[in-house]
């Protein structure tokens, strides 16, 4: 044997984390490295000779797995595996197998090497992680069915002490005092927040539900001026005009109610928070270059938004200092996030404090 087989073996047979071996063309084990002593539990004489099916478990060996593996490593030149293993005390790891085919230059087969792998600890931890992840999607599930329920169940009631506070201006405003009028005042606007709320924690919780359909043809145009039309009189109000930069041509994949739930809370946002002075919104999207994305822009010249804020921006109830003194719930950007990611999508901002915010989500063109 030369002095680089020797080395070779030497390396082979030193190696304690794998269990590396050979066998010959009928799965009889010819070598047994330390990896494998440690691993299985045999000394090298009582692996040697022995067939490799003796690792396998009764049911696998009963579907004739090892048969089966050797026969796809001489057909394909090699074959993964991983599954139960059994050790020489009847204990049993979770192992990744891969078996090589050896071969005469002719294409015989003389035989195949064979590498092993104790994965018990790596799956056990992805088994938790799996389990951690799924407990939460149920706690995440049910979390958003009891917003819903509340919410919906918070309606009634608001909507009959806001009728009462209506019907008492009504019919007896003018026999009230200016406190007892201050007090209703308080009444109505309290009343007026608390619907608002109810009405985004409604939608907030309906934006994790899937409708289960595939997303339809939108033509982004359309869903921006009908968001417009209906946020018009918020427009007005700020006296903020909008510039509109988005080709009829540009159509995405999506559901047309959750886009336009998106756009409705990022130009609301816009205009709300553009420059008091000059106010100017813009509203562009264009295809990506080199991509099967259309991203669609949201712009305004306002304050923008201090670097330390930012990945507070898209959770629930967030409310930034920079939001003080405007109407809110703090649920618009995070419902923006929901809807634009269950279609696939993506959604973020790219802010300057001073020069104001960029908004941006994109979607599947179609």
């Amino acid at each position: 044997m030369s002095r680089r087989a020797d080395e070779l073996a030497l390396l082979v047979d030193t190696i304690r984390d794998y269990a590396i071996l050979l066998l010959d063309p009928e799965g009889t084990i010819t070598t047994w490295n330390a990896g494998a002593a440690r691993l299985k539990g045999y000394t090298e004489e009582q692996a040697i000779g022995q067939n490799f099916s003796m690792f396998y478990t009764d049911e696998d060996r009963a579907h004739g797995l090892p048969q089966t593996l050797l026969a796809t490593a001489a057909r394909e030149g090699r074959v993964e595996n991983e599954g139960w293993r059994v050790r020489r005390d009847g204990t049993q790891f979770w192992a990744n197998v891969l078996i090589t085919a050896i071969r005469e230059p002719d294409g015989t087969v003389i035989g195949y090497g064979k590498l092993v792998r104790d994965l018990t600890e790596r799956r056990a931890a992805d088994q938790a992680l799996r389990e951690a992840n799924a407990r939460l999607e149920r706690t995440n599930t049910e979390l958003d069915r009891f917003a819903a329920v509340a919410a919906h169940d918070l309606q009634e009631p608001l909507r009959t002490i806001g009728g009462f506070s209506g019907l008492l201006v009504e019919r007896h405003g003018a026999e009230l005092d200016g406190a007892a009028r201050k007090y209703l005042d308080h009444i109505t606007s309290g009343v007026t927040r608390m619907s608002q709320m109810v009405d985004d924690l409604l939608d907030y919780a309906r934006a994790a539900e899937s409708s289960g359909e595939p997303g339809n043809t939108v033509v982004l145009a359309d869903s921006v001026g009908a968001v417009l039309k209906e946020l018009q009189a918020t427009i007005d109000e700020h006296g903020t005009p909008i510039e509109v930069d988005v080709a009829g041509e540009l159509h995405v994949h999506a559901e047309s109610r959750d886009v336009e739930a998106a756009l409705r809370n990022l130009i609301s946002n816009a205009v709300k928070f553009a420059s008091v002075e000059q106010p100017r919104v813009t509203v562009r999207a264009a295809l990506l270059e080199g991509a099967r994305d259309i991203r669609l822009d949201v712009v305004d010249n306002g304050m923008g938004i201090d670097p330390q804020d930012r990945p507070r921006l898209f959770q629930p109830f967030a409310r930034l200092p920079s939001a003080a003194g405007q109407p809110g719930t703090g649920l618009g950007l995070a419902i923006a996030q929901r809807v634009i990611e269950r279609n696939s999508g993506s959604i973020g901002v790219d802010s300057t404090t001073g020069t104001g915010s960029r908004f941006w989500f994109t979607l599947p063109a179609a």
